[in-house]
């Protein structure tokens, strides 16, 4: 048998930290793995990377080329080579008018697209949403970002798929959640401190992650535990940084929050060790990988009950799911969660129950099930 042909479009894979870079990453290994298996001939393009961004544990370098924001002569390669390919993978809606070209072109290319979240559910123009109508499949990260397309843009049910994300092939389960002495010194922190945190973008743009509530009931929270402190970590712009600013001396909590910035990937399982509690009741989120990558650290996560969220704590399985325009509702949560702290061992059945849902097994099992079958879950399941 031939092997499948297969072109994966992106716009950044290894120069970019975000949850959808981290997808990108895994279909990436996925197209490797199957392609030792002999079974497919994978091809990444990745708009704005340069090829040597790429990480060789993910591809290898024959599968992959970065394009250094060269648009143009990335559409041209990606037109040329996806009309001799036998399926096309987009990783955002942004690359649907190149997918669109293919689909005219050459028909019998199946063009499937990775719906993550808001880039796909707002309004969009009728171009766009034409296009969308000829893919032969869009996958979506999460049962509310299916819905989400469903009713903003009144598609059928067969055209989109559910396909949850999952934990990187490559993603580190700690065995020992001791606090690390280093983050300890850096943040000016002590080991009997409770330690709450969020990570998140912190744009002005942005403000659905839920930080605010938290911010709002933290001098709450501090009143029965004094050694409580926040960590707000990520990136963000002014606007959004001098806006925390004026919250945190608003609410007088300049002794239990700091503003820790950008952490590097190499250092977020360090973080989750760091604390005790995640926390981010968002209202907009597609999926929400870090949520999953708290539990398999061992912490408990708080999170909203509105989005994608639901789908990362398997419905409240893997943690806590809040009302989140509901003050009370998140206070009172977190309250049950400081009087019972998770020891040793219950962190370690978090691990197992977030790794036999979310493995990368699963996630690897859908993207092959899509390539050979047109579809993520086989027709008897």
């Amino acid at each position: 048998m031939p092997l499948k042909k297969v072109l994966f479009l992106t716009l950044k894979v290894f120069g970019f930290t975000g949850g959808i870079e981290k997808v990108c990453r895994t279909i990436c290994r996925t197209l490797y793995d199957l392609s030792e298996e002999e079974l497919v001939d994978p091809m990444t393009y990745c708009m704005y990377d340069q090829s040597y961004d790429r990480d060789s544990r993910y591809l290898k370098k024959h599968q992959y080329r970065g394009f250094g924001g060269n648009r143009k002569y990335f559409v041209v390669k990606s037109l040329l080579t996806g009309l001799k390919s036998d399926v096309v993978i987009l990783s955002h809606i942004n690359l649907l008018s190149v997918a669109y070209l293919i689909k005219r072109l050459r028909p019998s290319t199946k063009v499937y697209l990775i719906a993550h979240g808001i880039e796909i559910w707002r309004k969009l123009p009728e171009a766009k949403i034409k296009a969308l109508k000829r893919l032969d499949k869009i996958i979506a990260v999460s049962h509310f970002t299916a819905e989400q397309i469903k009713s903003a843009h009144h598609l059928s049910e067969q055209k989109i798929e559910v396909l949850n994300n999952c934990l990187d092939p490559f993603y580190h389960f700690p065995s020992i959640f001791s606090k690390p002495e280093s983050l300890l010194h850096r943040y000016g922190l002590r080991k009997d401190q409770v330690i709450l945190m969020s990570l998140s973008r912190l744009v002005a743009t942005e403000k659905y992650k839920g930080y605010d509530n938290t911010i709002a009931i933290l001098p709450r929270l501090v009143k029965n535990n004094p050694n409580l402190v926040y960590l707000l970590a990520g990136k963000s712009d002014e606007e959004e940084h001098a806006r925390l600013e004026k919250l945190i001396e608003q609410h007088q909590i300049r002794d239990h929050i700091k503003l820790i910035g950008f952490v590097d990937e190499a250092e977020i399982t360090d973080h989750f060790l760091l604390s005790d509690i995640f926390v981010m009741p968002s209202k907009k989120e597609g999926f929400g990988i870090v949520f999953i990558e708290a539990v398999a650290s061992g912490l408990r996560v708080v999170a909203g009950n509105k989005d994608g969220s639901v789908d990362a704590l398997k419905n409240g399985e893997l943690g806590y799911l809040v009302d989140p325009d509901n003050l009370n509702d998140i206070e009172a949560t977190l309250k049950k969660i400081l009087l019972s702290l998770p020891n040793q061992e219950e962190k370690m059945v978090l691990q197992q129950k977030v790794f036999e849902t979310f493995n990368y097994e699963k996630y690897r099992n859908g993207i092959k099930n899509l390539i050979f079958n047109g579809a993520v879950k086989p027709a008897d399941s």
